[in-house]
């Protein structure tokens, strides 16, 4: 696969992670957040819900990435002062996207989010 072919693939993985984030926090919105990257087979996205899920719960987050998937909803790359991001992290209660956020050194930290702003993931 060439270069421009392998970063169309990782942007792809990079978007679905976001999108079963998403999925995920419409339907159990009391989860917490964890890492959820582009990897080289995949992507994958560690979750603290509140109460364990089953293997049908599995069904209705796919029928939900779907829905979000439907809408054809562009992703935007925002950007927070070191300063905000810790404000809006803490206002939404994610306190696994903090601790990531101790990794970043940056000043100005980047958010991805979806055209209709109701999902914002770092």
């Amino acid at each position: 696969m060439d270069n421009e072919n392998e970063s169309k693939l990782e942007k792809s993985r990079h978007s679905a992670s976001h999108v079963l984030a998403q999925a995920v926090l419409k339907l159990y919105p009391e989860t917490k957040l964890g890492i959820g990257p582009a990897i080289d087979d995949g992507f994958y996205y560690d979750f603290e819900f509140a109460s364990p899920i089953e293997e049908s719960d599995l069904k209705k987050i796919e029928k939900e990435m779907k829905k979000i998937i439907k809408k054809n909803l562009p992703f935007e790359q925002i950007f927070m002062s070191r300063e905000e991001a810790i404000k809006y992290l803490k206002a939404i209660d994610q306190e696994y996207k903090l601790e990531l956020l101790k990794e970043i050194p940056d000043e100005e930290v980047s958010f991805y989010t979806t055209g209709d702003n109701d999902f914002i993931d770092l």
